[in-house]
């Protein structure tokens, strides 16, 4: 009889452990993405499309139940091509402040992004806190650490006039 409630209590505890709302202290993710629907200040021509791909991590915290505060940083490396004829591809690089706001339900975890670029860098130009991003997204949670997630990001920098830009993104999350 000991041995049927040992074996009772250790399988209950492994699919409780799978069906379990994952939460952790520290988050990391990686994604790739594309850009649409850009637009360039003082050039009505251009036509920006990104490929992007970026990663960032989280301190986590819950503020009430079912709603997570993430804060931390990010890094996204972007390829900005135009439609405009002898243009070349620029290169862009940005760094800074990540923060979600995220609700977690047992498998589906909605959630808004802000970004805000404490370093941003245009081919050769480097501008710093002109940068922001704004978002939302979804996270599915197909292990108890692991989501696969995605989102549609607005995005903006200023470097001697702004570049606007709409971007979709994909990618992995694993709970630390």
């Amino acid at each position: 009889m000991k041995n049927i409630f040992k074996v009772l209590i250790i399988t209950v505890g492994i699919v409780l452990s799978f069906n379990v709302n994952s939460f952790a202290l520290v988050d990391a993710a990686g994604w790739g993405g594309i850009g649409f629907d850009g637009k360039v200040e003082g050039n009505s021509d251009a036509d920006p499309k990104t490929a992007q791909y970026g990663a960032k991590a989280h301190y986590n915290t819950t503020l009430i139940p079912l709603l997570e505060l993430g804060l931390g940083g990010y890094y996204q490396y972007t390829k900005i091509k135009y439609d405009i004829k002898g243009s070349d591809d620029l290169i862009r690089k940005s760094a800074g402040l990540d923060v979600n706001l995220i609700l977690s339900f047992p498998v589906i975890h909605p959630y808004g992004r802000a970004t805000y670029a404490l370093w941003d860098k245009l081919e050769n130009d480097t501008e710093k806190f002109k940068a922001y991003g704004l978002g939302a997204g979804i996270e599915i949670a197909f292990f108890p650490f692991l989501r696969v997630f995605g989102e549609y990001m607005y995005d903006y920098t200023d470097h001697d006039g702004y570049i606007k830009m709409n971007s979709v993104n994909f990618g992995v999350k694993a709970d630390i």
